[in-house]
């Protein structure tokens, strides 16, 4: 996993940010006080050995098992690797089910649970203190094709990229989705289909989030979102998922990540799990109450030491894309049409290039003519 920054002080420093980062800091038990900087800074943390190889091997097991009944793709015959299986995603890429067995986080792997603990401010800050974490055993694969000549390094115009979370209404503050937590069930070496991260890309997210208190349609930060591609534009720092079995990313729920091409021969088994906070996040916390270091890395991205957000609209869970009907589907792309007209009516229009690379795009809402001075691409809103 590449660092985005050399870690040797913040980039942003204010008396008020410093003691609050110590304040967090000292509450922390798994994770190091270098390792809370690095979160801070640059949006992702490795907690190495957070859960046992033998779970990780047994996972990984059982989707070759899956793999072999369901899609006919054979462990040790390479050339099965490219099948497709259902869904989006390159040849090779597959979502498995796993077993219908839950794992409670706290047992199965002390400090996975531990490191979620120290980055969302403590267990309080869980649903039931975090008792109820739990992992399935349902994995994304991605297996591979050797020298396969689509792959390509990380860059910004590229389809696919997206925040996590099609569930509610995004919110600068939302509850729903505390971490973007990703378990490694097999070892993954650069250039062997780990995850692409837009290192850089929390300042973005976070600046139109704070922007827009009536909270945005989450159709419009998935893969093909006509938000991506404006934030995606703001990003010069890119980088891989890479780890060990039994490691554990951990990655500010603000950032953006898209699959990757694996040309290797080296299949790669991870899941992506989001725990849930009890309550919004809090940018304005009293002196006695510990910000997160999720929050913390919000404010460090905004370059504040607090931020007062507020949210205009309710919470609003959704049902994701896959999952509607085809009623649901027409009256969520009305309610989506109707936003892309007014972040247009704002000067947030989607760059030229969105549509080649698959995204939806709300130029056709512009204004002809007019100059606008709040877009999304750098020098704008975001500035």
């Amino acid at each position: 996993m590449p660092s985005s920054k050399p870690v040797a002080g913040f980039t942003f420093k204010s008396r008020e940010f410093d003691e609050a980062f110590e304040a967090t800091v000292a509450e922390c038990s798994i994770v190091s006080r270098e390792e809370a900087e690095h979160f801070v800074v640059n949006g992702f943390v490795v907690v190495k050995g957070a859960f046992s190889k033998d779970h990780a091997s047994h996972v990984a097991e059982q989707a070759w098992r899956e793999l072999k009944t369901v899609h006919s793709v054979d462990k040790n015959d390479p050339s099965t690797w490219a099948r497709r299986g259902a869904g989006p995603g390159p040849a090779g890429y597959t979502r498995l089910r796993g077993s219908d067995k839950q794992h409670r986080v706290r047992t199965l792997a002390p400090r996975a649970f531990q490191a979620q603990l120290d980055l969302v401010g403590g267990a309080h800050r869980f649903p039931y203190n975090g008792d109820q974490l739990e992992w399935g055993e349902g994995v994304v694969s991605n297996l591979g094709i050797p020298d396969d000549p689509r792959w390509r390094p990380p860059a910004a115009r590229q389809p696919g990229w997206h925040k996590d979370g099609w569930h509610f209404r995004h919110f600068l503050n939302s509850p729903e989705q505390a971490l973007v937590t990703v378990p490694l069930y097999s070892d993954i070496q650069p250039k062997s289909g780990g995850t692409y991260l837009a290192l850089d890309s929390i300042g973005p997210v976070a600046r139109l989030l704070l922007d827009s208190p009536g909270g945005i349609h989450p159709d419009s930060v998935q893969g093909g979102g006509y938000l991506i591609p404006g934030l995606a534009d703001q990003c010069s720092e890119f980088g891989e998922l890479t780890g060990e079995a039994g490691d554990m990313v951990l990655l500010h729920p603000y950032m953006l990540h898209r699959v990757s091409i694996n040309p290797s021969t080296r299949p790669r088994f991870i899941a992506n799990m989001a725990p849930v906070l009890s309550e919004p996040m809090d940018f304005d916390r009293e002196p006695d109450d510990c910000y997160s270091l999720v929050e913390l890395a919000t404010l460090h991205a905004l370059g504040q030491s607090s931020c007062i957000f507020q949210q205009e609209r309710p919470i609003k869970g959704f049902k994701p894309f896959p999952f509607r009907d085809e009623k649901e589907k027409s009256a969520e792309a009305e309610h989506l049409r109707d936003e892309m007209r007014a972040f247009a009516k704002r000067g947030i229009i989607s760059p030229e290039w969105a549509q080649d690379c698959g995204y939806m795009s709300n130029r056709e809402f512009a204004i002809p003519n007019r100059e606008f001075g709040r877009s999304l691409s750098p020098g704008g809103l975001f500035e």
